[in-house]
């Protein structure tokens, strides 16, 4: 009887190990805790990385479809202070290349909808995972629905993982950083002064240990995180603070972070919908390393979350699932052996590490007191790696540090 792998999340590391295994015809079955695809917005975009990212895509047969939504003319990076100042600036030519941006919610639904549905269990939230006398393991779930016994589980379930409990006491750690997720819908409908404001890509400010991020995406919303140097509990310490009002909140975050900066950096907080999310970021400490037990792994955040500061959280955790599906693939009928091979190519070398640190590194100089300056010059460099052929963006002009 073939083996069944139980993947526990249907992020884009869990779909992207899906659709390479449906490729390979090996037994897999999802299991999301949403309830349907659609049942919570997914978040900004992504650029996805030749190596990693694209890599994957290509691997699961879904680089055309990749490429339908691919958005090469919104790699733009713009880093400025708090009068909107342009301390960087990278501009993407006509013909970019190399590490475009895509919606996170398109990236999901290609991968979803390459997937056999039957395949995707929707609202079934892991409760218990306990192992067998036989060497399978049963997945039991919160809403009562029947157990469900597999032979590996694989853990692509975030942050707040039930899988890596049953690999290691590590837990994720605060950042120090909590951001406020907003957008504004229609953009260049609603407000064409701002569209023009923010331009293409991305504009990021920072001054004082605050910041305002700006992103475009594809369905044209922008996407706003205001930055905040604060607490772990901070957004739900004060039992004022009501996040379902969001003219209060936007004006509190205004006069409390952001009362000296530029007008139109302030009018872009203001015009965000009516649902504000606060979202404390959390890294998994470096070294994190766990002995093999057989019949389960971890992947993606699970194994490594770090910020966003070093736009690789997606890459890397999509290169992980090519890795593990390769894995399984090259050892048919011997998942523990896969399992093996994986670990010691990504788990046991901490091969997320390096972008890890650099992650944080790149935080705390974002969020320093004298912010932008440590911060656009560690990125000034990083982009003359991640960009030095020359034929993916033209450095434009910089102001004088």
């Amino acid at each position: 009887m073939p083996q069944h792998l139980a993947i526990i999340g249907a992020g884009p590391s869990g779909l992207t190990l899906a659709a390479i295994l449906q490729k390979y015809s090996v037994p897999f079955t999802i299991f999301e805790r949403e309830t349907s695809s659609s049942s919570r917005f997914q978040g900004g975009s992504l650029d996805l990385h030749p190596d990693s990212g694209q890599l994957a895509l290509r691997e699961a047969g879904l680089w055309e479809d990749f490429q339908q939504y691919a958005r090469y003319h919104d790699q733009d990076y713009r880093f400025g202070d708090k009068t909107a100042a342009t301390w960087l600036f990278h501009q993407a030519p006509a013909n970019a290349d190399g590490r475009p941006e895509i919606d996170r919610s398109m990236l999901r639904k290609i991968l979803i909808d390459s997937l056999d549905p039957r395949n995707i269990r929707w609202g079934y939230s892991v409760s218990e995972i306990t192992p067998q006398s036989n060497g399978q393991i049963q997945l039991t779930f919160q809403d009562g629905q029947d157990s469900v016994l597999t032979d590996l589980v694989v853990g692509a379930d975030g942050t707040r993982s039930k899988v890596r409990p049953l690999l290691t006491s590590m837990q994720p750690a605060y950042t120090g950083l909590t951001v406020i997720d907003c957008r504004i819908s229609n953009l260049d409908e609603q407000f064409p002064h701002l569209a023009d404001f923010v331009g293409r890509g991305t504009f990021f400010c920072l001054s004082e240990g605050s910041g305002i991020f700006m992103q475009r995406n594809g369905d044209g919303s922008l996407r706003v995180y205001p930055c905040l140097r604060v607490e772990e509990k901070w957004a739900w310490s004060d039992p004022s603070f009501d996040w379902w009002d969001c003219a209060k909140m936007t004006g509190f975050l205004i006069d409390t972070f952001f009362s000296t900066w530029d007008p139109r950096l302030k009018e872009v907080i203001r015009s965000v919908d009516p649902v504000l999310t606060p979202r404390a970021q959390y890294r998994m400490p470096p070294g994190l390393r766990y002995p093999h037990r057989k019949g389960f792994t971890l992947i993606e955040d699970a194994l490594h979350v770090m910020s966003w500061f070093a736009g690789e959280g997606a890459n890397l955790a999509m290169l992980d699932a090519l890795d593990i599906a390769r894995a399984i693939v090259a050892n048919p009928g011997d998942l523990d052996q896969a399992v093996r091979d994986y670990e010691v190519k990504v788990v046991a070398s901490c091969r997320a590490d390096v972008t890890n640190e650099m992650s944080q590194d790149l935080l705390v100089k974002a969020m320093a007191d004298d912010s932008p300056r440590a911060y656009v010059e560690a990125m000034a460099k990083a982009m003359d790696v991640w960009f030095a052929a020359g034929k993916l963006l033209a450095r434009g002009e910089t102001k004088a540090l």
